[in-house]
Protein backbone atom coordinates (compact mmCIF):
# COMPACT_ATOMS: atom_id res chain seq x y z
CA UNK A 1 0.00 0.00 0.00
CA UNK A 2 2.88 2.20 0.79
CA UNK A 3 4.68 1.79 -2.25
CA UNK A 4 1.32 2.57 -4.47
CA UNK A 5 0.95 6.06 -2.58
CA UNK A 6 4.41 6.78 -3.27
CA UNK A 7 4.04 6.39 -6.74
CA UNK A 8 0.71 8.17 -6.97
CA UNK A 9 2.57 11.05 -4.97
CA UNK A 10 5.45 10.60 -8.12
CA UNK A 11 3.15 10.67 -10.62
CA UNK A 12 0.99 13.87 -9.34
CA UNK A 13 4.47 16.00 -9.08
CA UNK A 14 5.25 15.72 -12.48
CA UNK A 15 1.99 16.50 -13.64
CA UNK A 16 1.98 19.81 -11.56
CA UNK A 17 6.08 20.35 -12.79
CA UNK A 18 4.76 19.99 -16.66
CA UNK A 19 2.11 22.75 -15.80
CA UNK A 20 4.35 25.03 -14.58
CA UNK A 21 5.12 27.77 -16.95
CA UNK A 22 8.74 28.23 -18.76
CA UNK A 23 10.59 31.31 -18.04
CA UNK A 24 12.51 33.12 -20.43
CA UNK A 25 15.42 33.64 -18.27
CA UNK A 26 17.03 30.20 -16.97
CA UNK A 27 20.02 32.07 -14.98
CA UNK A 28 21.42 35.11 -13.14
CA UNK A 29 24.70 35.30 -12.84
CA UNK A 30 28.06 38.09 -11.84
CA UNK A 31 30.87 37.74 -13.28
CA UNK A 32 33.03 34.55 -13.94
CA UNK A 33 35.36 33.34 -11.22
CA UNK A 34 39.11 32.46 -11.46
CA UNK A 35 40.21 29.08 -10.80
CA UNK A 36 43.08 31.29 -8.62
CA UNK A 37 44.73 34.46 -8.43
CA UNK A 38 48.16 35.57 -7.72
CA UNK A 39 50.08 38.73 -6.54
CA UNK A 40 53.48 39.61 -7.38
CA UNK A 41 55.45 42.01 -5.05
CA UNK A 42 57.64 43.86 -7.39
CA UNK A 43 59.23 46.41 -4.94
CA UNK A 44 58.57 50.22 -4.12
CA UNK A 45 57.32 52.71 -6.83
CA UNK A 46 60.33 55.26 -8.26
CA UNK A 47 57.95 57.95 -8.30
CA UNK A 48 56.60 57.95 -4.36
CA UNK A 49 59.03 58.21 -1.18
CA UNK A 50 61.14 55.51 -0.26
CA UNK A 51 58.70 55.56 3.83
CA UNK A 52 55.96 55.03 1.20
CA UNK A 53 53.69 51.53 1.81
CA UNK A 54 52.42 50.96 -1.34
CA UNK A 55 54.31 48.69 -3.89
CA UNK A 56 54.08 47.89 -7.35
CA UNK A 57 51.72 45.01 -8.11
CA UNK A 58 51.97 42.18 -10.70
CA UNK A 59 47.96 40.28 -10.86
CA UNK A 60 47.44 37.47 -12.43
CA UNK A 61 43.83 35.67 -13.05
CA UNK A 62 44.01 32.15 -14.27
CA UNK A 63 40.90 30.76 -16.14
CA UNK A 64 40.33 27.49 -17.58
CA UNK A 65 41.56 28.43 -20.98
CA UNK A 66 43.61 31.91 -20.57
CA UNK A 67 45.51 34.46 -18.22
CA UNK A 68 45.02 38.05 -17.10
CA UNK A 69 47.78 40.16 -16.41
CA UNK A 70 48.40 43.79 -15.18
CA UNK A 71 50.41 45.86 -13.52
CA UNK A 72 49.68 48.77 -11.50
CA UNK A 73 52.06 51.02 -10.01
CA UNK A 74 50.52 53.25 -7.28
CA UNK A 75 52.95 56.76 -8.70
CA UNK A 76 51.33 56.84 -11.74
CA UNK A 77 47.51 56.94 -12.32
CA UNK A 78 45.78 54.22 -13.80
CA UNK A 79 47.22 50.23 -14.96
CA UNK A 80 50.07 50.25 -16.45
CA UNK A 81 48.84 47.65 -19.09
CA UNK A 82 46.01 44.25 -18.90
CA UNK A 83 47.18 41.40 -21.11
CA UNK A 84 46.03 38.14 -21.74
CA UNK A 85 47.81 34.84 -22.78
CA UNK A 86 46.56 31.46 -23.72
CA UNK A 87 47.14 28.14 -21.32
CA UNK A 88 48.26 25.54 -23.92
CA UNK A 89 48.24 22.16 -23.30
CA UNK A 90 47.64 22.54 -19.44
CA UNK A 91 50.27 24.24 -18.81
CA UNK A 92 49.58 28.09 -17.16
CA UNK A 93 52.02 30.80 -17.83
CA UNK A 94 54.06 31.75 -14.55
CA UNK A 95 53.04 34.87 -13.07
CA UNK A 96 55.66 37.21 -14.14
CA UNK A 97 56.86 41.01 -15.18
CA UNK A 98 57.86 39.74 -19.03
CA UNK A 99 55.50 39.19 -21.72
CA UNK A 100 55.84 35.66 -23.82
CA UNK A 101 55.56 35.24 -27.43
CA UNK A 102 51.70 34.15 -26.85
CA UNK A 103 50.55 37.29 -25.01
CA UNK A 104 48.61 40.48 -25.72
CA UNK A 105 47.99 43.56 -24.99
CA UNK A 106 44.63 44.35 -24.22
CA UNK A 107 45.29 47.92 -22.32
CA UNK A 108 47.71 50.20 -21.52
CA UNK A 109 48.06 53.35 -18.98
CA UNK A 110 44.43 54.14 -18.66
CA UNK A 111 42.23 50.77 -17.81
CA UNK A 112 42.57 48.19 -15.40
CA UNK A 113 40.72 44.58 -15.21
CA UNK A 114 37.51 43.87 -13.64
CA UNK A 115 36.69 40.57 -14.89
CA UNK A 116 35.14 38.18 -17.48
CA UNK A 117 32.00 36.95 -18.42
CA UNK A 118 32.02 34.07 -21.35
CA UNK A 119 33.90 35.60 -24.23
CA UNK A 120 33.99 39.15 -22.68
CA UNK A 121 36.41 40.56 -20.99
CA UNK A 122 35.73 43.89 -18.49
CA UNK A 123 37.60 47.06 -18.06
CA UNK A 124 36.92 50.05 -15.95
CA UNK A 125 38.68 53.47 -16.04
CA UNK A 126 40.86 54.81 -13.65
CA UNK A 127 38.84 58.06 -13.31
CA UNK A 128 35.02 58.93 -13.45
CA UNK A 129 32.99 61.91 -13.43
CA UNK A 130 29.06 62.33 -12.54
CA UNK A 131 29.63 59.76 -9.43
CA UNK A 132 30.29 57.32 -12.56
CA UNK A 133 32.77 54.96 -13.54
CA UNK A 134 33.27 54.16 -17.34
CA UNK A 135 33.50 50.74 -18.30
CA UNK A 136 34.70 49.44 -21.24
CA UNK A 137 34.12 45.66 -23.00
CA UNK A 138 36.17 43.55 -25.40
CA UNK A 139 36.06 40.46 -27.04
CA UNK A 140 38.53 38.36 -25.41
CA UNK A 141 38.91 36.56 -29.09
CA UNK A 142 39.89 39.90 -30.93
CA UNK A 143 40.18 41.88 -28.25
CA UNK A 144 37.76 44.59 -30.07
CA UNK A 145 35.87 47.30 -27.96
CA UNK A 146 32.56 46.21 -28.59
CA UNK A 147 30.53 48.31 -25.64
CA UNK A 148 31.45 51.25 -23.67
CA UNK A 149 29.57 53.32 -20.98
CA UNK A 150 29.34 54.81 -17.25
CA UNK A 151 28.60 52.94 -14.68
CA UNK A 152 27.63 53.89 -10.63
CA UNK A 153 30.20 53.88 -7.94
CA UNK A 154 27.53 53.90 -5.51
CA UNK A 155 26.16 50.71 -7.44
CA UNK A 156 29.34 49.15 -9.27
CA UNK A 157 27.95 45.96 -10.27
CA UNK A 158 27.07 44.09 -13.29
CA UNK A 159 23.61 40.86 -13.21
CA UNK A 160 23.98 38.92 -16.14
CA UNK A 161 20.57 36.96 -17.05
CA UNK A 162 20.36 33.93 -19.86
CA UNK A 163 16.92 33.64 -22.01
CA UNK A 164 16.39 29.60 -22.90
CA UNK A 165 17.93 30.72 -26.51
CA UNK A 166 20.85 31.67 -24.88
CA UNK A 167 20.86 35.42 -25.55
CA UNK A 168 22.78 37.36 -22.91
CA UNK A 169 21.74 40.68 -21.26
CA UNK A 170 23.50 42.52 -18.32
CA UNK A 171 21.90 45.20 -16.08
CA UNK A 172 23.82 47.86 -14.18
CA UNK A 173 22.89 51.56 -12.82
CA UNK A 174 23.51 53.80 -15.77
CA UNK A 175 25.12 57.10 -15.10
CA UNK A 176 24.94 59.93 -17.97
CA UNK A 177 25.03 63.18 -18.17
CA UNK A 178 22.72 65.92 -19.93
CA UNK A 179 22.64 69.11 -21.14
CA UNK A 180 19.97 71.31 -19.02
CA UNK A 181 19.57 71.48 -15.15
CA UNK A 182 16.70 69.66 -13.99
CA UNK A 183 16.22 72.01 -10.79
CA UNK A 184 15.86 75.10 -13.22
CA UNK A 185 14.53 73.93 -16.32
CA UNK A 186 11.69 71.82 -14.38
CA UNK A 187 9.29 69.68 -16.90
CA UNK A 188 10.99 71.17 -19.77
CA UNK A 189 14.86 69.84 -18.62
CA UNK A 190 13.50 66.78 -17.47
CA UNK A 191 11.68 65.95 -20.73
CA UNK A 192 14.46 66.25 -22.92
CA UNK A 193 16.05 63.64 -20.33
CA UNK A 194 13.27 60.98 -21.04
CA UNK A 195 13.68 61.62 -24.69
CA UNK A 196 17.05 61.58 -24.90
CA UNK A 197 17.50 58.26 -23.03
CA UNK A 198 14.14 56.60 -23.17
CA UNK A 199 12.87 57.04 -20.05
CA UNK A 200 9.15 57.53 -21.55
CA UNK A 201 7.26 56.18 -18.40
CA UNK A 202 9.75 57.48 -15.67
CA UNK A 203 8.39 60.17 -13.10
CA UNK A 204 10.66 63.47 -12.28
CA UNK A 205 13.11 62.44 -9.99
CA UNK A 206 14.25 64.84 -6.92
CA UNK A 207 17.88 66.26 -7.43
CA UNK A 208 20.17 65.98 -4.35
CA UNK A 209 24.02 67.26 -3.60
CA UNK A 210 23.14 70.66 -4.79
CA UNK A 211 24.45 73.26 -2.29
CA UNK A 212 22.35 75.64 -0.33
CA UNK A 213 19.02 74.94 1.36
CA UNK A 214 16.08 74.30 -1.03
CA UNK A 215 14.65 76.22 -3.03
CA UNK A 216 18.03 75.70 -4.35
CA UNK A 217 19.98 79.14 -5.26
CA UNK A 218 19.84 80.23 -8.86
CA UNK A 219 23.78 80.11 -9.35
CA UNK A 220 23.82 76.45 -8.02
CA UNK A 221 20.72 75.40 -9.75
CA UNK A 222 22.08 76.63 -12.94
CA UNK A 223 24.77 73.34 -13.30
CA UNK A 224 23.96 70.78 -15.63
CA UNK A 225 22.08 67.67 -14.18
CA UNK A 226 23.18 64.06 -14.25
CA UNK A 227 21.06 60.66 -13.70
CA UNK A 228 21.24 57.52 -12.33
CA UNK A 229 18.95 55.09 -13.86
CA UNK A 230 18.66 50.83 -14.71
CA UNK A 231 19.14 49.40 -17.50
CA UNK A 232 19.13 46.17 -19.58
CA UNK A 233 21.87 45.99 -22.29
CA UNK A 234 22.27 43.59 -24.85
CA UNK A 235 25.54 43.43 -26.93
CA UNK A 236 25.00 40.58 -30.10
CA UNK A 237 24.06 41.38 -32.70
CA UNK A 238 25.26 45.16 -31.86
CA UNK A 239 24.86 47.02 -28.25
CA UNK A 240 21.38 48.04 -27.42
CA UNK A 241 20.62 50.06 -24.61
CA UNK A 242 17.09 50.14 -23.07
CA UNK A 243 16.06 51.78 -19.33
CA UNK A 244 14.63 49.82 -16.95
CA UNK A 245 11.18 50.60 -14.43
CA UNK A 246 12.62 51.93 -11.31
CA UNK A 247 13.48 55.32 -9.70
CA UNK A 248 16.02 57.69 -11.01
CA UNK A 249 18.27 59.66 -9.15
CA UNK A 250 19.46 63.08 -10.16
CA UNK A 251 22.68 65.10 -8.67
CA UNK A 252 24.38 68.63 -10.29
CA UNK A 253 26.50 67.34 -12.99
CA UNK A 254 30.76 67.14 -12.39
Amino acid sequence: MQSILLFFFFAISLVCSAQQPSTSVVRAESVDKPLRETVVDLGQSPYLRPSTSSRILLSCSYYPTFMVKQLDDPGLKGTRWVTIAPILTGHAPACRRSHGSTERFLAKGWWSFIGVKDQLLFLEAADGENDGMPIRILDLKTGRKIFEDSISLTDFRFDFAYTSGSKMSMRYLRVVRGDCSIPKGGEICWNRFRQQFGLVLASAPTCSGYEGEQPIPVEEAQTESAIAYRVAVELFPRPSIKAVPGPVKCRPGE
